[in-house]
This record gives C-alpha cells, sequence and structure tokens, in this order.
C-alpha cells in the first residue's frame, strides 16, 4: 500500500448533536467492548460496505496497477527477465529497449496502463495464458478503441510489433486468482528441473556408450569373436570393402594373448547396462499429494495428483517409493562410471552399493529425484493430522508442504470454538521448532517472496512447510476489495507476517531469517497518512496505524467484533487501538478502543472493538515480536547487550579520566616540589656564600674585647690577609636576583591538547615528545597567559605576574591568574 492514501471520492469528517448523546452511550459501548451480549444488542453493527479508513482508496480496483498481472519468462529466458516480474515493469523494459526517448513511442507510453487493464481484465483467474496471443489481442481492441489517423496508427503498430517481439517463445501472462500459488510452484519447478532432467538423460545414454564399449572389447577377447561372420557383422556396411576371412586369420594371435574380464565384472557391467537401457524419463515434474480445485492443473501432463485421507503420511511413502527406483538408477549410473574409469573395487564398492539408498544421493542426485508437494489445510495441519505432520518435519525426506492460510482465523481452533477463544496456533513457528527444515510463510500479493520461498526450498533438499495468504474473504459473494489487497492487508497488519528461514543459510538466526518482505519491520503497526475533509470543509490529515483490528474489518463474519461510535460522542476514553495496546492498566480499564473506517458514501466512522478481538491483537503483535527477535530486530538480548556495553565503556572512560587526573596531578606536585626544592637551594647557597659585612656595620655599636698586647706577626698574617682579599672581592660583584613571579609551563604534565597552541602559536611551541613549552613569553600578552591556563585542561600553566606593567586591565588579569600561580 501507498505511504500517503487518498481516497478517489472525498473523505469527510462528520459530527452530531453532542447534546442527543451521553455518558450512557460511552458505558453502553464499554459494556459491548467487555463482551456483556445485552449491550451487543443495543447497539449498531457497521453496514457490510464499511472498510478499513487507509483502504478506502481501493474500492475500484480497475483504474490501480499493482504487481499482477505478471509475465512468466519461460525456463531459457529467465537469466535476462528473471522467472516472473510485473507486466508493467516488463512493458516498461522493453520500451526503454526500443523508444528511450520521451518522445519516442508516445501514443503507447501514454496508452500502457489501458493495455495492461485489458489484459487484466482477459486473464482474470483462470491462470496463465500464452503471452504472445494474448497481448496481439490486446494491440486489435487498443488500435480498434483509439481513433487515430492512419499515419499515427501504422507508427503505433510498430510500436506493439515491437512490444510483442520482447516476449519470448513460451511466454506466458498470469493474472490474480486463488490458484496463483501452484501456477508460481511449477513455474519454479520448471526452471529449476527441465535443463536438470535433459542432462540426465545425457548422462545416461553417455554411460550405455561407454558401457557398451567395455562389452565389445571384451567381446573382442573370444575366439568367436575372430570368426569371418562376426566380423563382418561388427564391420557393417563397410564390410564389402574387406576380406573378412584374411582379416579373421590375422587376428587370431592377438586373441589367444588378451586377458578375459572376471565374471563377476561382466556381470555388473551387464546389470548396469539393463538398468540404464530400460530407464524411462518420468514426464512428471511434481507428485501432489492432496486434491487441487479447479481444472487448468490437474490436467497438465508434468503434474500428478494423488488423494489420500492421511496425506503427510502416504507423501512419505511416495517419495521413498520413487526415490528407491531412482537408487537403482544413481547406483547404476556410479558402477558405470567407476567401471569405464577402471577404478570399481570390489573390496570397497560392493558393501557400499549393497546399502545405497536415497540417504546416501549427493545433492544433485536428489534434486534429480520427482518432487513431491502435500497439499492440506491449515485446520488438518493443526489438529488430527498434526502427529503426521510433525513426524514428516523430523523425517529430513525432502518432502514440501503447502497450505492455505485463512489470516484472521486460528487453524488450532476446534470445530466450535470461535477464532479468537483461544491464542492462534502458529504453524510457522511450529516449523521453526523443527529448526532443519525450510520455512516460508509468504502472501500471494508478494510474487517475489513467495517465489524465494519456493526456490530456498526446491535448491535446499530440505523438507519444507509453505504458509500462503491469498487474500481471500469469508462470508462474501462479492467482495468489496480485490483479494490482492485483501492478502496485502493480511502482510500489512501483522496477521500474516512475511518470514523464510533457510537453515542452508546457516547456524545463526541472523543467517537464516528473511525478514525484510514486511512493511516498516522495525515498528509494532506500520503507520500511514489519512487524508480527509474536516467538518470545515478543509483538508487535513491524520497518521493511523493500520492494525490486526483493520484487517478484521475486511471479514464480514467477524463484524460482530465492531460497534458505530456516534459521531458526536467525544470523551477521553476512546483510544485507537494500537495506543489502547500500549495504555497503562489503569487507563486502559476505562477505555474503549476503536478503529477508524469510511463507509460507502465516504463519510469517517469511528468502530468500538470487542475484547475479543483486542486480545487477539495482542496475541499477534506477540507473535509478530517474536519474529522480530528472531530476524534479530528490537532483540531484547541484542539490546541488552548494547546498554551494557555502552556502560561498560562510560565506566571506563570515566575511569581512566580520573586516573589521567590523579597522575596529572601526582606529576604536578612532584614537578612544583622538584621546583621548590632546587630553589630553596640556590637560595641557601646564595646566602651561605654572601659576604654579611654590611649588615654589622650598618647597625648598632657592638661591645669589643680589650686589645691584646703587641705582638710579632709572622708571614703567615699576610696569607692570611691575602686569602680573605679574594673572598671581600667576590663579595662585592653584582648579585643575581631569583624572581618566582616569572610565567612557566610544566611541560611533563602536558596533554597535547593544543588548546594553548592555538591562542599564540608564538608564545607557546611543542618539544619532540609532543609536550608544550613557552617558546617566548614576550611574543604576547599577558592576557594571552591567562587564558591559556584558563583553558588547559591539565593545568599545567603558570602566568605568574605581568611583563608589561602597562598592559591594559591588569588587575582583572592578575586575579584571574591567582589560581594558577
Amino acid at each position: 500500500m501507498n505511504s500517503v492514501l487518498e481516497s478517489k471520492n472525498d473523505v469527510q469528517q462528520v459530527t452530531g448533536d453532542s447534546t442527543a448523546v451521553s455518558e450512557d452511550t460511552l458505558r453502553l459501548l464499554r459494556r459491548f467492548h467487555f463482551g456483556e451480549p445485552a449491550a451487543a444488542e443495543q447497539t449498531s453493527i457497521p453496514e457490510p460496505t464499511v472498510l478499513p479508513a487507509l483502504l478506502n482508496a481501493y474500492r475500484d480496483a480497475s483504474v490501480i496497477r499493482y504487481q499482477y498481472p505478471l509475465y512468466l519468462a519461460p525456463p531459457d529466458d529467465c537469466e535476462t527477465t528473471g522467472l516472473a516480474r510485473p507486466i508493467s515493469e516488463f512493458f516498461a523494459a522493453a520500451l526503454q529497449s526500443f523508444a528511450p526517448g520521451g518522445d519516442d513511442a508516445r501514443v503507447l507510453k501514454d496508452n500502457l496502463p489501458w493495455l495492461e487493464r485489458y489484459l487484466k481484465e482477459s486473464l482474470g483467474d483462470t491462470g496463465p495464458a500464452a503471452a504472445a496471443a494474448l497481448l496481439a489481442a490486446a494491440a486489435a481492441a487498443m488500435q480498434k478503441e483509439l481513433d487515430l489517423n492512419d499515419s499515427a496508427r501504422e507508427k503505433l503498430a510498430a510500436d506493439l510489433d515491437q512490444l510483442a517481439a520482447a516476449i519470448a517463445p513460451g511466454g506466458q501472462f498470469l493474472g490474480y486468482g486463488p490458484g496463483v500459488p501452484l501456477h508460481l510452484l511449477l513455474h519454479a519447478v520448471r526452471h529449476r528441473d527441465s535443463e536438470k532432467r535433459a542432462q540426465l538423460r545425457e548422462r545416461i545414454d553417455s554411460h550405455i556408450h561407454g558401457l557398451e564399449a567395455l562389452l565389445d572389447v571384451e567381446k573382442s577377447k573370444s575366439a568367436d569373436a575372430n570368426q569371418p561372420g562376426n566380423i563382418q557383422s561388427s564391420v557393417g556396411l563397410g564390410s564389402q570393402y574387406f576380406d573378412s576371412g584374411a582379416l579373421s586369420g590375422m587376428l587370431q594371435h592377438r586373441a589367444a594373448g588378451s586377458v578375459a574380464m572376471s565374471t563377476a565384472r561382466r556381470a555388473r557391467i551387464e546389470a548396469a547396462l539393463r538398468t540404464l537401457q530400460a530407464w524411462q524419463d518420468d514426464a512428471v515434474l511434481v507428485r501432489f499429494v492432496g486434491r487441487i480445485e479447479g481444472p487448468g492443473i490437474s490436467d497438465l501432463p508434468e503434474v500428478q495428483v494423488i488423494d489420500s485421507d492421511d496425506r503427510c503420511a502416504h507423501a512419505s511413502a511416495v517419495y521413498e517409493q520413487q526415490a528407491a527406483e531412482y537408487g537403482v538408477l544413481f547406483a547404476a549410473l556410479r558402477v558405470a562410471a567407476l567401471e569405464i574409469d577402471g577404478s570399481y573395487d570390489p573390496a570397497v564398492h560392493d558393501s557400499w552399493f549393497a546399502s545405497f539408498d536415497w540417504q546416501a544421493f549427493s545433492d544433485d542426485e536428489l534434486q534429480l529425484v520427482t518432487r513431491v508437494f502435500v497439499l492440506v489445510s491449515a485446520a488438518d495441519l493443526a489438529g488430527d493430522g498434526l502427529p503426521s505432520f510433525s513426524r514428516l518435519l523430523a523425517s529430513r525426506l525432502p518432502v514440501h508442504v503447502l497450505t492455505s492460510v485463512r489470516a484472521y482465523d486460528n487453524p488450532g481452533a476446534r470445530p466450535d470454538d470461535g477464532p479468537f477463544d483461544a491464542y492462534r496456533f502458529e504453524l510457522g513457528y511450529f516449523g521453526v521448532g523443527h529448526r532443519q527444515i525450510v520455512v516460508a510463510q509468504t502472501s500471494a500479493a508478494r510474487h517475489d517472496d513467495m517465489l524465494d520461498g519456493f526456490l530456498s526450498a526446491l535448491d535446499s533438499n530440505r523438507t519444507s512447510l509453505h504458509l500462503i495468504n491469498r487474500g481471500t474473504q469469508s462470508k462474501t459473494k462479492k467482495p468489496l476489495l480485490d483479494p490482492w489487497f485483501v492478502a496485502s492487508a493480511a502482510l500489512e497488519s501483522r496477521a500474516h507476517p512475511f518470514v523464510l528461514v533457510n537453515p542452508d543459510a546457516g547456524d545463526h538466526a541472523a543467517e537464516r531469517v528473511s525478514f525484510g518482505g514486511n512493511p516498516q519491520p522495525d515498528g509494532d503497526w506500520p503507520v500511514e497518512k489519512l487524508e480527509y475533509r474536516g467538518t470545515d470543509g478543509e483538508k487535513a490529515d491524520m497518521e493511523l496505524a493500520f492494525t490486526f483490528a483493520d484487517y478484521a474489518l475486511l471479514m464480514p463474519a467477524l463484524h460482530e467484533h465492531f460497534r458505530v461510535i456516534p459521531a458526536g460522542l467525544d470523551s477521553r476514553d476512546l483510544i485507537p487501538v494500537d495506543q489502547y495496546l500500549e495504555a497503562e492498566d489503569e487507563i486502559a480499564d476505562r477505555a474503549v478502543p476503536f478503529v477508524w473506517a469510511i463507509d460507502a458514501e465516504g463519510v469517517l466512522l469511528r468502530l468500538a472493538v470487542s475484547r475479543a478481538l483486542v486480545f487477539a491483537c495482542r496475541d499477534r503483535l506477540n507473535y509478530w515480536h517474536t519474529l522480530q527477535e528472531l530476524a534479530g530486530i528490537q532483540n531484547f538480548y541484542v539490546e541488552e547487550a548494547i546498554d551494557r556495553i555502552i556502560e561498560e565503556q562510560r565506566v571506563a572512560i570515566e575511569t581512566e579520566r580520573e586516573q589521567r587526573e590523579q597522575e596529572h596531578a601526582e606529576e604536578l606536585e612532584s614537578v612544583r616540589s622538584e621546583a621548590a626544592g632546587e630553589a630553596m637551594g640556590q637560595l641557601v647557597d646564595f646566602l651561605m656564600g654572601a659576604d654579611l659585612s654590611g649588615m654589622v656595620t650598618g647597625g648598632s655599636p657592638l661591645a669589643t674585647m680589650p686589645a691584646a698586647a703587641p705582638a710579632e706577626v709572622e708571614a703567615p698574617v699576610e696569607e692570611h690577609a691575602d686569602e680573605v682579599e679574594p673572598a671581600v672581592a667576590e663579595a662585592e660583584e653584582p648579585e643575581e636576583e631569583l624572581s618566582f613571579d616569572e610565567p612557566w609551563l610544566d611541560t611533563a604534565a602536558c596533554t597535547t591538547c593544543d588548546d594553548c597552541i592555538s591562542i599564540n602559536k608564538m608564545m607557546f611551541a611543542y618539544n619532540e615528545d609532543k609536550q608544550a613549552y613557552i617558546r617566548d613569553v614576550k611574543a604576547g600578552t599577558y592576557a594571552d597567559l591567562v587564558a591559556a591556563a584558563e583553558i588547559c585542561p591539565a593545568k599545567c600553566i603558570h602566568p605568574g605576574k605581568p611583563l608589561d606593567p602597562n598592559e591594559p586591565g591588569l588587575d582583572e588579569l592578575i586575579a584571574r591568574a591567582e589560581p594558577f600561580n
């Protein structure tokens, strides 16, 4: 269905007299919802012409193009066109090949929808028809329908001829109908098996010639083979040019020296040769065990129909019987190949061939066995036939089960039960539980998905289960919608979702499960836009979810689960079904769920829904969630693992950040301690070597000792004086000033963040270890230093005091720098 739906006729919203309705009406609808019979009798069932609001646009299917009719390519043409494609796509591709320009074949392009509609109406649901003949009839009808001049008529005829030339010999058109699944199945089997059957015949003939040659050689070794009469017969018509008697004499000595074939080998070769010569190709491609309603399929020469009371068990017996027949052929072919190659070893091969059966077939040999399909109802599979059905699924026999499923019904319901009295028996999930079978739950409305299911099963050599919805409606002679739209609605509403499980694709569910054929597969329900005209006459739109309750409205037999809500009744307790399913219990206990509908006059209606139908919606939604998890969509365990990994990464990042901050803080403190120690050491060294005499002379008078008696002072006194003089001279040198107010950068703590570099590349630079240092403090301003210190994540920049006392705004800058000094 389209993402934006518009009705052919305007959809109008109608309001009633709100004063005419009361809380009593709402209570009555609530009692109906809970299942009270008296309330059901006092409320109105919708008219039979009512449709779900999102499907009103499709009342007239004759003016709507959809996937059918199909063009079915013959087996020798499928590589270029595919097995099947809508005729709209087929015609578009053909026109592109001979009329690529916008104005090329203009008349034909403009009237292509008319041509497609003529083909669809001509085909009906009778089955495939010869494409070339039907297109020729449609072309003649188009020429008659259009009032063209001679020139335009000739051009249209030429374009129609080119369009017809695109149809390969044997091509067919197929319209939509109940027989579509079987017709497409046969089409798939023809494509898969016709060429294989031809190759098998060539292989048989080749091995016959090879074995005959071996026996001819062995025959030539006998004495009788060299007699003139035998030589003459073996040479054939050319014997008139030979002297058979003379030739016989020449060959006598060769026969005497040859080694004769053993009796056992000769018997083995002759037995294999007899088997190959007696083999008759099976004209039947498919054996159906069950019943086929209507003509067109059962009368085909490539089809055999076998009825049985226990169809699953009988199909197993049919397959084993024909597999035994093919087993004799395949054994003969293998023996022939070994004998022709001269590699048959009785010690190895005799015992192996003695127990040779279908389980020893190669994959290629299994593909050659005539296909066996079981045609059985879903009710039988879920009822009395369940044990036999389960045994077949577990048997490993490549037998295929095909059943038509009514998406609104419960195949496991007892005869007296309603469709919503119990949880639905999901045959598809039952099949998945057998693990090693192909399960294809498909819709006839999506031919490509259905063909994928058939081809996966035909190629797999496994048991398979095909659950197909055809869009049938109950208790209606003239349905309001084309069955194709009904089948599409079953797919959209999660009533019959697409799923293909192929164990050959891998051991993991993500590899096995195909889920892409579902609309909006990530959500609970598909959500689409409905356009309508409001009570004020203006166009409006609203988003609507298409639920199982909407699909159930298509079935007249289920209209008893709906009641009309008066147009004037407005209440917060009236909730759409999709919102009701998500509501909290305290809200749901008071609410009345409803769906939007449109009647034949194009008027929007609200229909209250029974609790039993709401339970069915919840059950279908639960199964949908199960399939989503199988396909890896919104998988609880996957989402839980993702959340866990995200949390683990967050904790790891946070821990690493805290550890790095701690390491930086410790490293910074260590550098600061080392710097302070070095500064104090330098200060002590300076003070220890300084001249402190100035402190004495410049101070207050000191007490002195009395002068000692004069004594002779020897040379050492002079040497002492000489030693003092340099110290005095050294103290007189200018002192080197040491300041703690100069800017500095703790390079070891740098994290290479580029923040300081981005502020001033001339002031800051990186060393060889990609860590920053102050290149030139005079290359920038004090404001640059303060800004770099503030932005540094490692807090390793210390601005110190400003070098330029005239820089503007120093008071503020010094205050900002204080935390970093």
